[in-house]
Formats: C-alpha cells, sequence, structure tokens
C-alpha cells in the first residue's frame, strides 16, 4: 500500500504528456475576463485613452518578464493588446509561462491567436485558455476587433471575411476601430485571395488603424491606397513596444524600447 501511495505522488509531479491540457482557474477564459476589466473601467467616452501593443512572445521568457517590469514602472495604460503567437509550438506549457508574465501587469491584456499557436494541439490549448479565435470588444467610443488571419495553419478558411465585414458594418457610431491580427496583409501566409478583400474592407470602413504582429520587427506604412496606416508591432525579443493614445478621433503612438 505504500508503495502504490509513493507511486501516485509521484505521478502527479510530472505531466502525462506535453499536449496535455490541465489549466488552472485564472488560466481560463482569459481573453472574456479581461475584456470584462477593461469595459468595468472608469472610462468615459470623452477620456484619453491608452493601450500598449506588443507581439511574438514566443519562448522570450526573460524578455518577457523585463517587458512587464517596464511596462508596470513606465506606463499607465488600460490595457495591452498581444499580437499573436504566444508560443513557437502550441504547447499548453508554453502558453501557461507566458501567462504567468503578464498577468503580473498592472493592466489586463488581451491576445489575438498567432501561427505558432496552432500547431501540435495549440488550437485546443488556446480557445481553452483565451476564448473564440475572432472576437471584438468596445471601449467608450473605439472598437477593437481581433481577427485570425492563419490562413495556412486553418486550410485557407480564415479570415473570415464576411464576419469581419458584419463587425465593420456595426462600427459605424463609433470614432475609431482598431482591427488587431497576427499575419498582415503584406504576407503571402494571409492567403493573396483574402488580402484583397481585407485591404478594401479597411479602407470601405475607413479603420483607424491594421495592427499586426508575426514580421518580429517594427514597421509603419500606408500602402494600397494610402488612406489606413498599418503597423507591425516588433517581438518582446527586441524589448520594445508601442503605445496608442487616443483622444477623440485623434490617435498617436510612440515606439518604447528598453
Amino acid at each position: 500500500m505504500a508503495v502504490f501511495l509513493l507511486s501516485l505522488q509521484a505521478c502527479e509531479e510530472f505531466e502525462y504528456s506535453p499536449y496535455e491540457v490541465r489549466l488552472d482557474k485564472d488560466e481560463k477564459n482569459i481573453n472574456q475576463r479581461n475584456i470584462g476589466k477593461i469595459q468595468a473601467l472608469p472610462l468615459s467616452p470623452t477620456d484619453t485613452l491608452r493601450f500598449i501593443l506588443t507581439a511574438d512572445s514566443q519562448g522570450f521568457y526573460e524578455e518577457n518578464s523585463e517587458l512587464v517590469q517596464q511596462i508596470n514602472k513606465n506606463e499607465k495604460a488600460a490595457f495591452l493588446l498581444l499580437g499573436g503567437d504566444v508560443t513557437d509550438f502550441g504547447l499548453a506549457k508554453e502558453f501557461k509561462l507566458v501567462h504567468d508574465d503578464l498577468k503580473r501587469l498592472k493592466m489586463p491584456y488581451v491576445a489575438v491567436v498567432g501561427n505558432h499557436d496552432v500547431v501540435n494541439n495549440g488550437k485546443e490549448v488556446f480557445q481553452a485558455m483565451y476564448g473564440k479565435f475572432d472576437i471584438s470588444f468596445t471601449v467608450g467610443r473605439n472598437k477593437f476587433i481581433l481577427l485570425n488571419t492563419n490562413y495556412l495553419e486553418f486550410a485557407k478558411t480564415v479570415p473570415d471575411l464576411d464576419w469581419l465585414e458584419n463587425e465593420l458594418k456595426a462600427s459605424a457610431d463609433f470614432d475609431n476601430v482598431f482591427v488587431l491580427s497576427h499575419i498582415p496583409p503584406k504576407n503571402t501566409e494571409f492567403g493573396r485571395e483574402k488580402a484583397v478583400r481585407y485591404i478594401q474592407l479597411m479602407s470601405q470602413y475607413n479603420v483607424r488603424f491594421s495592427l499586426h504582429g508575426h514580421n518580429h520587427s517594427f514597421d509603419y506604412y500606408f500602402p494600397f491606397d494610402g488612406k489606413v496606416p498599418y503597423l507591425e508591432s516588433g517581438a518582446t525579443e527586441k524589448k520594445e513596444y508601442v503605445v496608442f493614445t487616443v483622444i477623440g478621433q485623434n490617435v498617436t503612438f510612440k515606439r518604447v524600447k528598453f
């Protein structure tokens, strides 16, 4: 009997498989819980809104920890957007390690799914931890749309541009609309046929910013018809992030390196 009990205790110290999905309560439904916190903030429509963008935390655990310390010490923002590739290999352990750092932020964070996040059984893990792949939320007179653009990993069925257009149609009364996705439309992994319509939608509905990660380096450009700015955040390994300031319809940003 004693040997049997010891063997059970030993088993509890190990994961049975790297693909196992065992989550603590604070590791479940992170996006929706944090969106609730964001929407509960005492912000009026006329208040200045600040939010932070970073991306590609995949495996950069030391830099992620430094990023959190830097932001907590120097920035006052309502929330942080994580632009995908939370992980390298889509494993639950990786997701949990990144969340262990980001949950120490003095602000809520919301993550969009990246292509690395859905390899192995990453789709299952991401949905268990963060929720739906396509979501939107509002803060005052601002709307944020998070879109899955991992075209190859979803058998060329995404991005769901019909869903996106319905979200944009319902945004006419907002001062600003921000669309966040991991892969930008200039990359072939977005899907050429999908990119054409996406670009048209951004311009047609006067999106304020198209925000992305994936390429690991900061980039800011006005492509296509020159109406909508596209911004790509550097990976956390670059020790930088972007702070947006929104005052009515006036949106500015600063690139912070540390």
